[in-house]
């Protein structure tokens, strides 16, 4: 079974929702094989939401406990992107945080974390499940073992997504998860530097510009052999064989129309897209 987690639980959750609610009530339309395992993303203004920076007016208790029991309805897990590079302990401390992830607990949520001492506090507190955010970067496949087994996923850095011969070397296949449709040049010079000017502005509480002369992977290109972004053939095979089975779908603060895209592609069959696209924009008109 290949289990996605899609972007952006607030933002994004009516969209995600009708997927949700798609897979249950016509599932001829997906392809064969796949699920949708979780939703993750950040309620705004959390200090330790990082990735992207999200300002605006705060979530309350009861739109929280919303959001999460909506999806749990369905049997689908809500991940916290607790990946600020520039977490502290007074953040950990923060009331709005812990309400939220007190909420999150109660639904089976889990936590996606930049740092180690987030991840146990987050656990130890919670007993919450963690992922190690791709934000982290790794490189080594020493350290991706260790990792492997201090957490109970990890996000491929993806400058090795298609590094077979890095991949075939992980220990723990069955703990690994892999963005398929990541927006970033292959090895990009100013991903570290634009992860942490996000962080500063999530901290501050400001939005500035990040200036990045990389040039960015237009998904609708997918189809020709890019070093980062997969076909639809290419996840599959990488799942049959290295048993691979979570997957992740880029999109918080991408364009409605091209997260649909990739839901589409992904998740639905071919002859069924057109259609089902068509359904979500009569569904959003």
């Amino acid at each position: 079974m290949m289990k996605y987690t899609l972007p952006d639980f607030t933002v994004g959750l009516g969209l995600n929702l009708f997927f949700i609610r798609l897979i249950e009530q016509q599932p001829a339309c997906f392809q064969d094989g796949v699920a949708i395992d979780s939703v993750y993303g950040c309620f705004p203004g959390c200090a330790l939401n990082g990735g992207r920076a999200f300002i605006r007016e705060r979530f309350t208790p009861s739109q929280m406990e919303e959001t999460f029991s909506l999806l749990a309805e369905h049997g689908v897990k809500a991940r916290l992107t607790l990946t600020n590079m520039l977490a502290s302990e007074d953040d950990l401390a923060d009331g709005y945080l812990n309400v939220m992830l007190q909420a999150a607990s109660r639904y089976g949520g889990e936590a996606i974390v930049y740092s180690d001492d987030v991840g146990d506090y987050v656990r130890n507190r919670y007993g919450m499940r963690c992922v190690l955010s791709t934000t982290r970067a790794i490189d080594d496949i020493d350290e991706i073992n260790c990792m492997t087994k201090r957490y109970d996923y990890v996000v491929l850095n993806y400058n090795r997504n298609k590094d077979r011969a890095f991949i075939d070397t992980i220990e723990d296949k069955d703990k690994v998860e892999i963005m398929v449709n990541e927006f970033c040049s292959y090895r990009c010079p100013h991903r570290q530097e634009h992860y942490l000017h996000n962080s500063e502005d999530q901290k501050s509480g400001r939005m500035r510009p990040f200036e990045c002369v990389a040039s960015k992977a237009d998904f609708f290109d997918h189809e020709s052999g890019h070093p980062v972004i997969f076909t639809d053939d290419e996840v599959r095979m990488l799942h049959e064989e290295t048993g691979i089975g979570y997957f992740k779908i880029v999109g918080r603060g991408v364009a409605f129309q091209t997260v649909l895209e990739a839901y589409a592609y992904y998740l639905i069959r071919p002859q069924y897209r057109d259609e089902v696209k068509r359904m979500v924009m009569r569904a959003a008109g």
